[in-house]
C-alpha cells in the first residue's frame, strides 16, 4: 500500500467505528457524500484539486446502480463563455421560469442522441486535432456545426491532478421514520491508469459524458447560471478499468 493513502484510511477507520451516523440531509442524491465530507471536517465544494490531502474521495451505497461521478470541465472553445452560447442557442425554456433555459444531454460516442425534440448531439474524439468535441445536427441529420470542444491536453492535466489517487467509500443506508443514517463499511484505494485508458473507456461507453447547463432555483444565486458544463462519470462496476486497486478494507 502506498503511503499517500495512510491518512484517509485512518480517517475511514475512525468513521467506521461510529457505526450508523445521522445523514446531513434526507436527499438521497447527495447526502452520502455530503455526510462523509462533514465527518471529515471538509466543506462541500467543486474545487479543481482533490478532496483530502491529494486524494479524491467518492462515495457509493451498497446496492446503488448509479454511475460514479468523476469530474466536470468547462469547454475550451470555440468561445470564452461557450456554455452560455450553447445554452442560448440549443437550450429549452424552463416551464416555471420562462425567461431561463436549461440543457441536459447524455452524450454518446459516435452516436447521435435527440435533444429537446429539435436537434441531435454527437460526441466525437478527434485524434488529429486532439480534441473531444460535440457535433450538432438538425432533425434530418444535416450537420449544423461542430460546436464546443475540450483539448486533450486540458483534459489530461485535469484528470492527473484530480484523480491520480482516489478513495472510494462504500456505505449502507438505513431510514427510520424521517431520519436517514449511513454506515461507511468499506474503503478502496486506487491509482489512475492513464489518459489513453480514459479515452478508450470513453469510446466504449464505460465512461459517460453529459452536458449540464442550468440555473439556481433557490439560495443566494437564485436564477443565476450554475452550469456544470461537461460532466464525466464511470459505470460503477467498471471503475477497475480506469483505476488500479491498491488497497481495500471492509468491516
Amino acid at each position: 500500500m502506498e503511503q499517500e493513502f495512510n491518512e484517509i484510511i485512518d480517517e475511514f477507520i475512525k468513521i467506521n467505528k461510529k457505526g450508523y451516523v445521522n445523514s446531513i440531509n434526507n436527499n438521497l442524491n447527495n447526502s452520502c457524500g455530503l455526510t462523509l465530507e462533514h465527518l471529515l471536517g471538509k466543506k462541500a465544494d467543486n474545487m479543481f484539486f482533490p478532496d483530502f490531502n491529494g486524494v479524491e474521495i467518492k462515495t457509493t451505497t451498497r446496492f446503488s446502480r448509479y454511475n460514479i461521478s468523476l469530474f466536470s470541465m468547462s469547454f475550451d472553445g470555440p468561445n470564452l463563455f461557450e456554455s452560455n452560447n450553447l445554452l442560448e442557442k440549443y437550450g429549452k425554456n424552463d416551464a416555471e421560469f420562462l425567461n431561463k433555459k436549461t440543457l441536459f444531454v447524455n452524450l454518446k460516442f459516435n452516436e447521435k442522441v435527440l435533444v429537446n425534440d429539435k436537434y441531435y448531439f454527437e460526441l466525437k474524439i478527434d485524434y488529429e486535432t486532439k480534441k473531444i468535441k460535440v457535433c450538432i445536427y438538425d432533425l434530418n441529420l444535416n450537420m449544423i456545426e461542430e460546436r464546443c470542444y475540450i483539448y486533450f491536453d486540458s483534459l489530461e492535466k485535469r484528470i492527473k491532478v484530480k484523480l491520480d489517487k482516489l478513495a472510494l467509500f462504500y456505505a449502507s443506508k438505513r431510514k427510520t421514520g424521517d431520519n436517514l443514517f449511513y454506515r461507511y463499511y468499506k474503503i478502496e484505494c486506487f491509482r489512475y491508469k492513464g489518459f489513453s485508458k480514459f479515452l478508450e473507456l470513453l469510446e466504449s461507453g464505460d465512461i459517460k459524458a453529459k452536458i449540464i447547463l442550468r440555473f439556481a432555483r433557490s439560495g443566494n444565486d437564485f436564477l443565476k447560471n450554475k452550469n456544470k458544463n461537461m460532466c464525466f462519470s464511470i459505470v460503477k462496476r467498471n471503475i477497475y478499468k480506469l483505476f488500479k486497486l491498491i488497497f481495500t478494507y471492509e468491516n
